[in-house]
């Protein structure tokens, strides 16, 4: 009798400390790999981008697909902001209409093409350059890389991002606050070269 109840606690004894790990496995994995933190989220992308077949102005577009990372806001009734780092290189994307980023990136780009835009970062001076327009989903990519490590930044801080597109009604895009180990975590992960590196040289 006392053995079959010596076996019946050990056996209880295995059961309750195997239950504790496995409750405590997911907390480890989100330690590790800390992919979202409510208002943003980090995932892999297919961007497919469709562009004029150079070699024939009657061929039909081709799309070229490039694998990269995304590190997007997740509100789809609030306009956005979206990071991709590809080939060493790190890029912002603005959504200045309400958006899900993430699944509007997926379904492609189409017609990439020159727009003027004016962004103003919290109090800052008023930037005026060309960015790119990527379809008619709204987005904005652009060109230059000082222009995305300023809204990197900015996103890490928080604050107001002020955006008017030419011809269209100014937007102000509330960047939500972020959690410092997502945004080092998804930069150690895009593997930058240095010179496109926003936390280069801070």
């Amino acid at each position: 009798m006392t053995e079959t109840t010596n076996k019946g606690r050990r056996w209880l004894r295995r059961s309750l400390w195997l239950a504790a790990i496995a409750a405590l496995l997911p907390f480890t994995a989100h330690a590790e790999d800390p992919a979202s933190d409510g208002a943003w989220e980090m995932s892999d992308l297919t961007l497919k981008l469709r562009a004029k077949n150079t070699t024939s102005a009657y061929s039909m577009p081709v799309t070229r697909e490039m694998e990269t990372l995304l590190l997007n806001t997740v509100d789809p009734d609030e306009p956005g902001i979206a990071f991709r780092c590809e080939k060493g290189r790190l890029y912002v994307i603005l959504a200045v209409r309400p958006a899900d980023l993430s699944q509007a990136l997926r379904e492609g780009v189409r017609r990439p093409r020159d727009w003027e835009m004016t962004y103003r970062i919290d109090d800052g001076d008023a930037v005026t350059e060309d960015w790119v327009s990527m379809s008619n989903s709204r987005l904005f990519m652009a060109h230059e890389f000082a222009t995305t490590a300023a809204i990197f930044h900015a996103a890490r801080d928080g604050g107001t991002l002020e955006l008017a597109v030419k011809g269209w009604d100014p937007v102000t895009v509330e960047i939500p606050e972020s959690d410092d180990e997502l945004f080092d975590y998804y930069i150690e992960s895009c593997k930058l070269d240095p010179a496109y590196d926003p936390n280069a040289g801070t």
